[in-house]
């Protein structure tokens, strides 16, 4: 099959969610698939095939874009906004379309967004084929576009994160130099204050745990927050980590912290982290908020604990206490069936 992939902004390093599910998504076409993958105000990525545009306008309407889509003849149109779910997101996945007639097209809306009454009268008229959303929430705010809007995780590679044996954690341990007799509480995203990363330095004060933080360098990172965790013990590792699995691998425990509540241009995560399910491949206890889509694909149990009151710093403690002592064995087998695989067929699954 022919598929188109356009996302804007696409550019090394694939440290953040968005840029991170289009490059699996890339990875995963390209095996059994003839790809057209096009970028605006991102970069050239050869080992991906990916073109950047330039100077392509806020509503997709250009000729050389145009003209690409229409050499190419894709059977699928697949669009993955930085914007998300947003009404401008939606018109252009509708001039996308408009530029290959016949060719479904599928947006991957990965953070929610409010759907005010301009939207939601005029996005059923231009709405795509299929919205892939990645939770229920985001699924009822479209509830207008009826059995359009598809609820379906992203997805992670369950053969590069895997766990490993104790002995082999040490050695990771070693060769980055984090040697410590406590677990390790790991924590990886934006150095950000609404990312509730404040949680580590609670963690690290009760003595629950030796807390680390693996900052995305994608985007902009708060020093200044940075100094303030590392002043109270916290390790932090600002730099881009080709081998992230092997920070899943050499700690004990994962915290996802960010309030489910708070507005996702301050909460920069997408609605199932894609952190989150690497350290369960990693078969790593998760303490975390409920955010996103997460409880409806996990209930809590053992591995699994979440937060209800995410600013309670005694409350965190509590809980990784709780998942430490639950150990590993429990997360990997419940992401299992979460591959890109079946994101992939997801994308592709628009008859319309």
């Amino acid at each position: 099959m022919r598929v188109a992939v356009f996302s804007e902004r696409l550019a090394p390093p694939f440290d953040e969610g968005i840029k991170n599910v289009t490059y699996n998504l890339l990875r995963r076409l390209g095996v059994e698939h003839t790809v057209l993958a096009l970028t605006t105000g991102g970069a050239d990525i050869p080992e991906l095939g990916v073109r950047d545009i330039p100077n392509v306008n806020r509503l997709l309407v250009n000729g050389q874009l145009a003209a690409l889509l229409r050499d190419f003849r894709p059977q699928r149109i697949c669009y993955i906004p930085t914007a998300s779910m947003t009404l401008f997101s939606f018109i252009r996945a509708w001039v996308l379309g408009r530029y290959v007639p016949g060719a479904p097209v599928t947006m991957v809306a990965l953070q929610p967004r409010r759907q005010g009454m301009l939207a939601r009268r005029l996005v059923p008229y231009i709405a795509p084929a299929r919205v892939i959303v990645q939770s229920q929430a985001s699924a009822a705010l479209l509830g207008y576009l009826g059995a359009r809007v598809h609820f379906v995780p992203a997805g992670v590679d369950t053969e590069r994160f895997h766990p490993v044996s104790p002995a082999e954690r040490e050695a990771l341990r070693r060769k980055y130099g984090l040697r410590t007799s406590r677990p390790i509480a790991l924590h990886v995203g934006h150095i950000h204050a609404g990312r509730n990363v404040a949680v580590l330095e609670a963690l690290q004060r009760a003595g629950a745990a030796q807390t680390l933080l693996v900052g995305s360098t994608s985007t902009r990172q708060d020093l200044e927050l940075a100094q303030q965790l590392q002043r109270a013990g916290v390790w932090v590792l600002a730099e881009y980590l080709p081998a992230v699995e092997e920070m899943y691998q050499l700690a004990d425990l994962y915290v996802f912290p960010p309030a489910p509540d708070m507005p996702a241009e301050r909460t920069p995560a997408i609605e199932v982290p894609l952190s989150v399910l690497e350290a369960m491949a990693c078969d790593l206890p998760v303490v975390s908020t409920r955010f996103g889509g997460l409880p409806a694909l996990f209930p809590a149990g053992p591995g699994m604990h979440f937060v209800d009151t995410p600013w309670d710093e005694e409350a965190w403690v509590q809980a990784a206490r709780a998942a430490l002592q639950d150990g590993a064995g429990h997360t990997r087998r419940r992401v299992l069936p979460f591959g890109w695989d079946r994101f992939v067929k997801a994308v592709l699954g628009a008859e319309e």
